[in-house]
């Protein structure tokens, strides 16, 4: 990496803290969720460590943990605080403490690096673990609206998202066992107001279609030519928001549902019917996709011994 790209993060998350943008505590406690993990851990290793959170909090609870990353403005705020972290970067440093670690934890670094590299790391990751060490990974979330939209893309260093069962695999083929995957609770996002009510507008979503009044309906008096107006236009747009949502959000779960709701003939039984599993299909993707918490982790325990490794 060239001396912008090393440089290029800290400048980032420099820029991010004047503008206010970026929440040191709420960093923190997601860095907090981890430690657990590494409850029984003698020496963990924090590879991208950032500004060090995650190191304070093991040191805080009686863990030995040290840092690197190749950032040098995020090593000089870590030296600031006394923190024991190396400014290298992590394919040349791993490669020098092989097997030195019961612990090794990455937070939103993998994000930064193509598949071959991720690959790679894994590997030295793997290499810098003890016998029955444990690896974690955490990334932003892929399935999360607002990661997808905002937080990913505003990092010039990003290079793609890593979802759940990548991960998984990811561990697996670097011969790691029990592994594990999970979402991050603390990082849950709470959506403005605006955005709160879409799924109760999604779950009553029920457009019909203005249909010739079927046998034994009455015709519609005179009178109520405002408000057959009025049902009209609330139909149109309840269509076109359905159409848009599908088209933008739904893939897969929409297909049969559209193929059917294409095939009507004019029955408003059936209409009704198709209409509120669109809107059901809606509202279940909509709302998981507002609530999805923004990282995600998975972990790995390195095999104690060649017979755990073949398994």
């Amino acid at each position: 990496m060239n001396s912008t790209g090393r440089h290029l993060e800290g400048e980032f998350y420099q820029y991010m803290h004047g503008l206010r943008e970026v929440d040191g505590g709420a960093n923190r406690l997601a860095c907090k969720f981890y430690v657990p993990y590494y409850a029984q851990c003698k020496q963990v290793l924090d590879v991208g460590c950032g500004e060090g959170q995650f190191i304070e909090e093991l040191t805080a609870q009686g863990i030995r943990a040290s840092g690197v990353d190749a950032d040098p403005v995020m090593v000089q705020e870590c030296h600031k605080k006394g923190l024991s972290v190396a400014e290298a970067n992590l394919f040349d440093y791993l490669p020098q403490h092989l097997g030195e670690f019961d612990g090794v934890f990455c937070s939103n670094l993998i994000e930064h690096l193509a598949m071959p590299d991720v690959l790679r790391f894994l590997e030295l990751a793997r290499a810098a673990l003890q016998p029955g060490g444990l690896l974690l990974i955490a990334t932003p979330n892929a399935e999360s609206l607002v990661v997808h939209l905002y937080e990913f893309w505003r990092d010039a260093t990003h290079v793609r998202l890593y979802n759940r069962p990548l991960l998984e695999f990811l561990l697996s083929r670097t011969g790691l066992h029990s592994i594990q995957s999970d979402e991050n609770p603390v990082t849950t996002w709470t959506p403005p107001a605006e955005l709160q009510r879409i799924p109760s507008v999604l779950e009553h979503l029920s457009p019909e279609p203005d249909l010739p009044p079927e046998k034994g309906e009455a015709q519609a008096s005179p009178d109520s030519s405002t408000r057959s107006s009025w049902r009209r236009a609330i139909s149109s747009l309840r269509r076109r928001m359905g159409r848009f949502l599908a088209r933008t959000i739904l893939f897969d779960e929409f297909d049969p549902i559209s193929a059917r709701v294409a095939n009507l003939e004019g029955n408003r039984a059936a209409w009704r019917t198709a209409a509120q599993q669109v809107g059901s299909a809606l509202y279940n993707s909509q709302s998981r996709f507002l609530v999805a918490p923004r990282e995600i982790f998975a972990l790995g325990v390195n095999p104690a011994s060649e017979h755990e490794d073949r398994r």
